[in-house]
C-alpha cells in the first residue's frame, strides 16, 4: 500500500486496484514484473496526480473494464 500522504492511499481499493492493472499493462508493459510492486506503481500514479488518474479510470470504465 501507499505511504501516508500519497493520493493514491486515498483512492477506493476498486479504483487504485484498476489504475494499478492499467498502469502495468499499458505504461509499463516492458518493465520487468518483478520490479513492479505495488508501491512503485503506486510512485507512478502519485506523479501523475489526480487529474490524469481520474481519466484513466474513467476510460476504463467507459471500455467496459470496470463495474
Amino acid at each position: 500500500m501507499s505511504g501516508d500522504g500519497s493520493f493514491a492511499s486515498v483512492l477506493s481499493l476498486g479504483d487504485r486496484r484498476l489504475l494499478r492493472q492499467i498502469v502495468r499493462k499499458v505504461h509499463l508493459a516492458h518493465y520487468p514484473a518483478d520490479k513492479l510492486t505495488d508501491i512503485e506503481v503506486d510512485k507512478l500514479i502519485d506523479a501523475w496526480g489526480p487529474e490524469v488518474a481520474g481519466r484513466m479510470v474513467k476510460r476504463a470504465v467507459d471500455a467496459g473494464l470496470a463495474g
